[in-house]
């Protein structure tokens, strides 16, 4: 058996979640794929992959031996690249995971990224899942929150305020709430995320020592967020969104803030990665694009490009 072949396939089968796909990616049979993780899992004498599930996933061994062959095959990448010349030149296809919250804010720079850096070409798509980063092949997503899963490494950026608004015309005709419990006679937009039961119903409130919760009557769910300032803008409801995406439509008079003497906290914002060794040229390229844009955008000097496990 070719070990390292098959510790390929087994990598992409991994990262696919199906044998047939990864099968595709690499132009070879099915068959072919099987027998070689077959072989794999005779000769460690475990079970990689848990076949009984509708969606192929890897054993906790499986998981284990994944990182490891994972990083294995990142330091070949590495040795070959460095042969070729081409390690440190920012060059290939990008693939983003945004943020709701950055779409309008980074789309609209992205033409100076491009111009830096001519042979990078970018696809995005709009999510804030890190697991995407699995399920999508993406080489980085960049999230707001806080990172629950410690097998994906995060570069903070810095962080984003949330913002309670509405738009002129609902606060005309159902009035401007003067305190947070006012919202309970409101109508509220809310996101929720596709992979999790919870949406976020209960909104906390901080003005010196005073703290309220409030549980928003939820007109309008957005699912991964899509959509929740445009509903906002139409009149829907209530909305609390992040600074990003919030300034621009509050100083377009698309959006007015509600409860300005209440702050609705922060989250950080993290530049997400598969692994922490061989990051490519082109995705640290993006990582000081984002970081330089943040801090035009006013971050403070404290919360700038704070990093776990990054080199």
């Amino acid at each position: 058996m070719d070990k390292l072949h098959a510790i390929t396939l087994f990598c992409r089968a991994a990262e696919a979640r199906s044998f047939a796909a990864a099968a595709n990616d690499l132009n070879i049979a099915p068959s072919v794929l099987s027998k070689a993780i077959a072989a794999l899992e005779a000769e460690l004498h475990v079970t990689l992959f848990n076949r009984t599930t509708p969606r192929l996933a890897l054993t906790e061994a499986g998981t284990s031996y994944y990182e490891g062959c994972r990083e294995v095959l990142a330091g070949l990448e590495e040795a070959e690249a460095l042969v070729r010349g081409n390690i440190a030149t920012a060059r290939g296809t990008l693939r983003l995971g945004i943020h709701p919250a950055f779409r309008v804010g980074l789309l609209q720079h992205l033409g100076r990224f491009l111009t830096l850096y001519p042979e990078v070409t970018v696809e995005a798509v709009i999510t804030n899942a890190p697991v995407a980063l699995l399920n999508d092949g993406l080489d980085l997503v960049l999230a707001v929150g806080r990172l629950e899963d410690s097998s994906f490494v995060g570069r903070r950026l810095g962080w984003a305020a949330l913002i309670t608004c509405a738009s002129p015309a609902y606060l005309a005709a159902r009035g401007r709430p003067e305190h947070p419990q006012d919202l309970a006679g409101h109508r509220a937009v809310i996101p929720g995320r596709r992979d999790e039961g919870s949406i976020l119903r209960r909104w906390t409130f901080e003005r010196g020592a005073e703290r309220e919760e409030v549980d928003v009557p939820v007109a309008f769910v957005a699912r991964d967020g899509i959509g929740i300032v445009d509903a906002a803008i139409g009149g829907a409801g209530v909305v609390r969104i992040f600074d990003p995406a919030a300034g621009p439509l509050i100083g377009a008079g698309a959006l007015e803030i509600v409860l300005p003497d209440w702050d609705s906290g922060q989250m950080p914002v993290h530049a997400v990665l598969p692994g922490q060794r061989n990051v490519p040229a082109k995705v640290r390229a993006f990582l000081g694009f984002m970081e330089a844009l943040m801090a035009c955008a006013g971050d403070s000097p404290g919360n700038r490009a704070q990093t776990s496990k990054l080199p």
